[in-house]
């Protein structure tokens, strides 16, 4: 492995990494088999030698020393090892990046003993692949991913509930007031303790929407002092890196979700491009001139072949539909 990757399994082992460079390292693991076989191989070592009180007496200052001058001798240190940097390292990860290094370059391994409680290498992915998706999480709370959407985040999710969010989904977050849930996505970060709330990303990846239906929602930038807080009602939008706040006017912002529905002299056409986002369904007019056509009614948890079947006979219409197509014809 390259001395990066290196640094980056030390700072695992050693309990250094963010919740959110955890998932990703981890992610990237998964995907790379020698990786996942080293890490695994190295916590396994961390294991035994935890087990084995005679090895807890390793002075881990004296083998980085000694590692340290051996690498020197054999050119593998740059001129900046040379300087004194090694004091930013904390004695634990000063001993997890000897174990990287020593297994990298095949120095006999070093005795220790420390291991981390989470010695499982996982991370738990949710992809919403054909419609809407529910995913109960370990603290109880729940997500509700939209079609598309996917939610990652470690089986270390007790002590410290993070999860990483593609797409849009909305939270049903329970209450931890020791213990705040956030939600990662793009470069926003938002931070709750028991609320419920939709996230939604934009075109951009790094732009986003947040509605919040119950409690009070903090949403931040990463890397920047700048937030607002939201209560119920509220909607936040991230944009260029700029965070506004307003209150949401659009009651079929979550219908996506509820697949509750209220039109008041709606266009018609609306009302179709609502449903197909919604139900994630294709509606076809092609011979229909629906510029006129105007529509006040409501709906609440119907299927989509009862909505369509009301909206046809209100207008005369016929309806058909094929697989995940439905058509609308005179």
């Amino acid at each position: 492995m390259s001395r990066s990757k290196d640094i980056q399994m030390a700072r695992y082992l050693a309990g250094e990494m963010t919740m959110k460079e955890e998932i990703a390292f981890l992610d990237e693991s998964e995907h790379s088999q020698a990786q996942l076989s080293e890490l695994k191989n190295m916590e396994k070592n961390w294991k035994y030698f935890d087990q084995n009180p005679s090895r807890k007496d390793w002075d881990s200052g004296k083998a980085w020393n000694q590692l340290h001058e051996k690498l020197e001798s054999e050119g593998l240190l740059d001129d900046q090892a040379h300087r004194p940097v090694r004091s930013r390292f904390t004695p634990l990860l000063r001993i997890a990046a000897s174990i990287a290094l020593v297994l990298a370059i095949g120095i006999p391994a070093l005795y220790f003993g420390v291991i981390r409680d989470n010695t499982e290498i996982s991370i738990k992915h949710h992809l919403a692949k054909e419609g809407v998706a529910t995913v109960d999480l370990p603290d109880g709370s729940r997500v509700y991913l939209n079609k598309g959407s996917e939610i990652s985040y470690s089986i270390a999710f007790k002590n410290q509930r993070a999860v990483e969010l593609q797409g849009e989904a909305f939270f049903e977050v329970m209450s931890d007031p020791q213990n705040p849930f956030t939600v990662s996505s793009g470069k926003m970060v938002v931070t709750v303790l028991g609320t419920s709330f939709n996230v939604k990303q934009l075109d951009s990846p790094s732009d986003l929407e947040v509605y919040v239906k119950t409690g009070k929602v903090r949403v931040s930038l990463e890397e920047s002092e700048q937030y607002i807080q939201l209560e119920p009602e509220e909607f936040g939008l991230v944009e260029s890196r700029k965070l506004s706040s307003s209150i949401q006017e659009d009651p079929n912002y979550i219908s996506w979700k509820t697949k509750d529905f209220k039109f008041v002299n709606s266009a018609l056409i609306e009302v179709l491009q609502e449903l197909e986002e919604s139900y994630h369904v294709d509606i076809h007019t092609e011979d229909l001139d629906l510029s006129e056509m105007r529509i006040t009614t409501s709906y609440s948890g119907q299927s989509i072949d009862a909505i369509l079947e009301t909206i046809g006979t209100a207008f005369e219409m016929s309806v058909s539909h094929k697989e995940n197509s439905y058509f609308l014809t005179k």
